[in-house]
């Protein structure tokens, strides 16, 4: 893939604690054991009955040469599950097919953390490969080992997968709406006493709600591929769980969309509130200046030596009168003009 970089590979296994990979063998009785050797994986795979999920949790440059030569994967298909920010998608190869997931998570800091996973879905098998960060797998695996309805093949691990993704996004959703709420009641608290960090703010919770409507909104393409069963043919007792799943895809992104517009609207008020506050200094500062235009006049036009002031105003009392006294009346009369205008 052109411009696309390729994982890091890095030298422990991934059959290690480290990395938490995971190779399960599913004989047909929904019991499972776990396979120490990767190595073998091709000679169960022969045994139509047995079913192979092989976790790998940051894989290096040789998992992945292993995974072309027990599962016969194409080269291809390995390559564009080992790289970098690959775009989410479903693709179907011979035999088996390929989805790209971006799920999302968040951080003990409170900020969102994206992850990227790659899904190969064969006859009798399954390979879940997980980039750094690496998506938790325990709540995968909780849900796929309890006792239920959801057969043990791997369709059946792909709704488990599927709706774990998306059920981690809702969190996401619940988190937000209450960072809008935070957020509006700082905007009309605060005012433009804290505007530039409210447009910091602001800016900073947009682009997330990009980054992570960007990693939900494929999810209801590849849940629509496989409802309509275009790759492969799906088991008709899973279909109203894929619906449900897909419902939850859509509930999200309109809850993102929502999010977005109100975080928009939001920002619309806080710019409003700035103009408006703007708008009145710079009335106030009008008004300033137009008392003080005929006042700066008046104290001009009595201090030029005209023979006539001098020979008037040659006491006190005079001076109060017609110096200080003009002053007043002329603010009186611009006091009461901007009373009569409404300025304040």
């Amino acid at each position: 893939m052109i411009g696309s970089p390729a994982r890091p590979a890095r030298d422990t296994p991934a059959i290690s604690a480290e990395h938490e990979s995971r190779c399960l063998i599913f004989t047909g009785k929904d019991t499972s054991r776990a396979l120490a050797d990767p190595r073998e994986i091709g000679e169960l795979l022969k045994d139509e009955h047995n079913f192979v999920w092989f976790d790998l949790a940051e894989p290096t440059a040789a998992d992945l040469a292993l995974l072309k030569v027990e599962f016969a994967l194409h080269p291809t298909a390995v390559e564009d599950a080992a790289l970098i920010h690959e775009r989410p998608k479903i693709e179907a190869f011979d035999g088996y097919w390929l989805v790209i997931l971006h799920a999302a998570t968040l951080g003990a800091d409170g900020r969102l953390v994206l992850h990227e996973l790659a899904v190969f879905l064969g006859r009798n098998f399954a390979i879940t490969i997980r980039a750094h960060p690496v998506f938790p797998l325990h709540e995968i695996e909780h849900r796929w080992l309890s006792r239920g309805t959801i057969p043990h093949t791997p369709i059946g691990l792909m709704y488990v997968i599927l709706d774990v993704i998306v059920d981690a996004f809702h969190p996401i959703a619940a988190a937000y709406d209450e960072r809008l709420v935070a957020l509006e009641n700082h905007v009309v608290a605060r005012g433009h006493r804290d505007s530039p960090t409210v447009l910091r703010n602001v800016l900073r919770f947009r682009r997330e709600l990009v980054t992570v409507r960007h990693a939900a909104t494929p999810l209801r393409e590849i849940l629509a591929t496989i409802l309509r069963g275009d790759l492969v043919a799906l088991d008709g007792s899973l279909n109203a769980y894929f619906r449900d799943v897909h419902d939850h895809a859509l509930r999200f992104t309109d809850q993102i969309d929502s999010i977005r517009d109100l975080l928009n609207s939001t920002l619309d008020v806080h710019l409003s509130s700035e103009a408006y506050r703007q708008g009145q200094v710079s009335k106030q500062l009008t008004i300033i200046a137009t008392i003080f235009l005929p006042l700066t006049y008046i104290t001009g036009f009595f201090g030029q030596n005209f023979g006539w002031m001098i020979n008037h105003i040659i006491d006190q009392p005079t001076f109060v009168w017609i110096g200080i006294g003009s002053q007043l009346a002329a603010l009186l009369v611009l006091i009461g003009y901007f009373r009569f205008k409404r300025w304040f």
